[in-house]
């Protein structure tokens, strides 16, 4: 055996030993987040909350599995779990996290267009999310059954489960050829990947979803799925194609190793996301807090918009009831010349909109801090820069917002 040949199986399993270990850490952390969302009752009144939760379920078993995969080839043993197993849990995955994303921009597209008709901006109903989740979840089942089954009319066949390899179509001498069991499985996903290129580009071509001010959450959500979309669902959808229509073994793992790349990625990505809503990302440091953190590095029960409030001595009491007076009286205004008959609305509609009030408010509140202390700062450099030109000592400057919102400045109690 040669140099080249001795170093080449080496170098393979360093990458299989490094993928399994960033999907296995990507699967945890999926979970947990999972698990925090779906734990707790006032996270599961809100309807995207849900919809987060129900696409990154898939995402932490299919990381799972891909981590499995890759161990087991590092190991140099039989596959764990065996490779049915993973063809289900990908299919699973791959329909599931399409459909969903589509159902999001379909949920997303409607908020806008009642935004832009002034419309009253009604949440989807919980039971919605659930009826549509579980139909979603239904079909991608359905379809994965359909994908694994040892039967002469399945869409996928496997053609070595030692090396964890298979082709699209049925077995040799079945019904299903390859090209119609291709326009199946991607045929389908068509449907939703038209209807998120649609709207994202009338999104950005009218200029409909701004990131600042209350359209923020939304904006988030939405950019969620168009990066997760492009990045890493396509790719993932070609490197499938392409694998499966190579005979090089070397050029096999490479593409293999891209997909473990591109499935870790997506979770880490999608969590980092995510965590910029603030309600999941408290939602998991509780929940941390009541499990690991009782063993170990307890974190911080005080959420970021308190540590950014504090931040350079800088107060903003009574800005969010100042703000949310102000918004009260535009929409009485409103109200008053614009006349129209609405339904009241219910429990869940205003847990909804009292959480995307105060999500957008804390997020103006931070702009306005923001300025404030980069005021401060300039006040404070100017004053302690004249004072050491008389010699004379120099004193703190502070800033205080406030219950109107504005601003004082002048020595303040912390």
């Amino acid at each position: 055996m040669t140099e080249s040949s001795t170093e080449e199986p080496l170098l393979w399993t360093v990458c299989n030993w490094i993928i399994s270990a960033l999907n296995y850490g990507a699967s945890i952390l999926c979970l947990f987040v999972f698990c925090s969302i779906m734990t707790n009752k006032k996270m599961r009144m809100n309807a995207f909350n849900l919809y987060v939760g129900f696409m990154i379920f898939p995402d932490s078993l299919y990381a799972m599995t891909m981590g499995f995969l890759y161990l087991s080839k590092a190991l140099g043993i039989a596959l764990i779990p065996p490779y049915r197993v993973t063809v289900f849990v990908y299919f699973v995955n791959f329909e599931v996290n399409f459909f969903s994303n589509g159902v999001v921009v379909y949920e997303i597209n409607k908020l806008i267009q009642q935004s832009n008709n002034r419309q009253r901006t009604q949440p989807p109903d919980v039971s919605r999310v659930y009826k549509q989740m579980a139909a979603v979840y239904l079909y991608a089942t359905t379809l994965a059954m359909w994908a694994i089954l040892p039967v002469s009319w399945s869409i996928y066949h496997i053609t070595d489960y030692d090396k964890g390899e298979g082709n699209l179509g049925s077995p040799p001498g079945g019904l299903v050829s390859p090209l119609a069991a291709m326009a199946v499985a991607y045929g389908t996903i068509m449907i939703p990947t038209g209807y998120v290129v649609y709207v994202s580009i009338r999104v950005w071509r009218n200029k409909l979803l701004p990131r600042k001010g209350r359209t923020r959450t939304l904006s988030l959500f939405f950019m969620r799925v168009i990066i997760v979309f492009a990045v890493f669902y396509f790719p993932n959808t070609g490197t499938v194609v392409i694998q499966g229509r190579m005979e090089s073994e070397s050029a096999i793992f490479w593409i293999r190793i891209l997909r473990g790349l591109l499935a870790a990625g997506q979770v880490y990505t999608t969590l980092y996301l995510v965590s910029k809503k603030h309600d999941i990302r408290q939602a998991t440091r509780d929940t941390y807090n009541k499990t690991f953190g009782t063993i170990c590095c307890k974190l911080s029960n005080s959420s970021n918009r308190n540590n950014r409030n504090e931040r350079g001595s800088v107060h903003i009491t009574g800005l969010s009831m100042g703000l949310s007076e102000n918004l009260q009286q535009n929409s009485q205004i409103y109200a008053s010349t614009h006349p129209q008959t609405t339904t009241p609305p219910s429990a869940s509609e205003k847990n909804y909109q009292s959480e995307w009030e105060a999500e957008d408010e804390y997020d103006t509140a931070n702009d306005t801090v923001r300025n404030v202390q980069a005021e401060s700062d300039k006040d404070s450099s100017t004053s302690d820069k004249g004072d050491e030109e008389e010699g004379g000592p120099t004193s703190p400057s502070f800033s205080t917002i406030n219950m109107a919102g504005q601003v004082n400045n002048g020595l303040s109690a912390p």
